[in-house]
């Protein structure tokens, strides 16, 4: 197996970067305001050269790096952005595997000239999605992993097959897929590099740290069976709508909602499906990014159930800036269940109501799909006392 590793670095930071070229060279730190009680999501380098490290409280980094840029943590920005480089990775790949967000891997079996691939690739995502990644080509994707952990900018590393563990020998073992006590162990064992477990014996490594230690050993000795998990883009519909001027209002902003969700709504029922989420992103004047995610008791696609979600929500949002813009999106899709509705409880008010809906049904599910039911006279068994015949209202 030959494949294709992407990694690329500060993944949130190049996507912001992307947005606004006076970010450039300019300390960022993302995941809230200084005074917010939040973690530190990303960081650029002139941000790290200050002290500043991922999972920090915004408070500590501020004290670190006062003159740093703080911008919100806008996670539904990243995941499109992350959509967009899977999706350009499947038209140069039959299989294409999401890693966590910012890495992937791409099979490349089939390619004669992997660094030429590799390279087109890379070309494709800076002019078409303006980000950089660093690259690797391995037999395996824990090897492919690590390379494009190390490679720098513009560099492709290719590890030939048979050579994977010589390339993992002189690097930490901190890079292995270990949880942290087991870390904390092989520290305490005078373990710092990857050959100094890969030289020991599997059954001492077993011994002292079970399966998790036979999975390390086999890494750390070049050694990954796990094979691509394909991608697949996620479905999903999403509506937006621009405020001009700026909304300011709760209820300028559900007239808004109410106008995406009718959309939303009708495409639901147009494609006989009902969804389990429902997204809500705002958009501020100051630049701020609120999301919020609806997980519904029940699968819908009534606009009513979403509006009345959406307006409870924003009732109890409290607004610093007016709304620029306001995008809805719907995820988790079902199948449309099917419901029964008696005709024979009580009397009929209407004919009309029970040919609507015999309409609808024969519309959506065919012309058999309602039967009438005729008796049989001096029929023996039960299940012979009647018959089926059209019916048509």
């Amino acid at each position: 197996m030959r494949l294709g590793g992407f990694f690329f670095p500060h993944f949130a930071v190049q996507v912001e970067l992307t947005g606004d070229n006076l970010l450039l060279g300019k300390p960022i730190i993302i995941g809230g305001l200084p005074y917010e009680r939040k973690p530190v999501y990303d960081a650029s380098w002139e941000a790290l050269e200050c002290g500043v490290k991922r999972g920090m409280s915004l408070r500590e980094v501020y004290s670190l790096c006062p003159q740093g840029l703080f911008l919100p943590l806008a996670e539904e920005k990243y995941t499109d952005a992350f959509v967009a480089i899977l999706t350009l990775l499947t038209d140069y790949s039959p299989v294409v595997e999401a890693g966590t967000l910012g890495s992937a891997f791409i099979d490349l079996n089939y390619e004669l000239n992997e660094v030429q691939c590799i390279n087109e690739i890379r070309q494709s995502i800076e002019e078409q999605i303006h980000l950089h990644p660093s690259i690797s080509i391995a037999s395996n994707k824990f090897v492919a992993w690590v390379a494009s952990q190390i490679a720098k900018s513009e560099q492709v590393i290719v590890i030939p097959g048979g050579e994977e563990r010589d390339f993992l020998k002189d690097l930490p073992v901190s890079l292995l897929p270990a949880s942290s006590g087991t870390l904390g162990q092989l520290e305490l064992l005078g373990i710092h590099q990857i050959e100094q477990l890969a030289s020991l014996a599997l059954e001492a490594v077993s011994l002292e740290f079970g399966s998790e230690g036979k999975k390390l050993w086999e890494l750390s000795n070049g050694i990954d069976r796990s094979r691509l998990i394909p991608w697949s883009k996620p479905p999903m519909l999403k509506e937006q709508i621009c405020f001009e001027p700026p909304a300011d209002s709760v209820s300028q902003l559900l007239a808004g909602g109410d106008k995406l969700l009718s959309r939303l709504s009708r495409q639901l029922k147009e494609r006989w499906q009902c969804c389990w989420q429902l997204t809500t992103s705002l958009c501020f004047t100051n630049d701020h990014i609120v999301q919020r995610a609806f997980h519904f008791k029940e699968a819908t696609s009534s606009k009513e159930i979403m509006l009345r979600h959406l307006r409870q929500c924003l009732e109890k949002a409290r607004f610093t800036a007016p709304v620029s813009e306001m995008r809805l999106t719907l995820t988790h899709f079902c199948p449309e269940e099917r419901k029964q509705t008696s005709f024979l409880d009580k009397p009929l008010k209407r004919k009309e109501r029970l040919a609507s809906a015999i309409n609808w049904l024969q519309q959506r599910y065919g012309k058999g799909i309602v039967k009438k039911i005729l008796p049989k006279e001096n029929s023996v068994l039960p299940e012979d006392s009647f018959s089926f015949t059209e019916f048509n209202p």
